[in-house]
């Protein structure tokens, strides 16, 4: 099945989760300088995930299957000032 995330076309197996997919963004960024920071300070590193468009609360990443066609997108977050 084909996904988009981050606005790059990318082939999955049938049958995935949302929270597949998030485990899997955390391990590609755990050695990120504001992840680290963040679960030093927080415990959490925040990071925000959209599914189709809707953001998506971390109670709800085990209950989404991904079907093809689905945009997922994933945002750190930043500091205003």
């Amino acid at each position: 099945m084909k996904l988009t995330i981050n606005s790059v076309e990318q082939n999955f197996p049938a049958g995935k989760k949302l929270i597949d997919l998030v485990n899997q963004v955390r391990e590609a960024n755990k050695d990120n300088p504001v992840l680290k920071s963040l679960i030093e300070k927080t415990g959490k590193d925040h990071i925000t995930f959209t599914h189709n468009r809707r953001v998506v609360k971390p109670s709800e990443y085990d209950s989404i299957e991904l079907k093809d066609g689905d945009e997922i997108r994933w945002m750190l977050p930043y500091a205003g000032g």
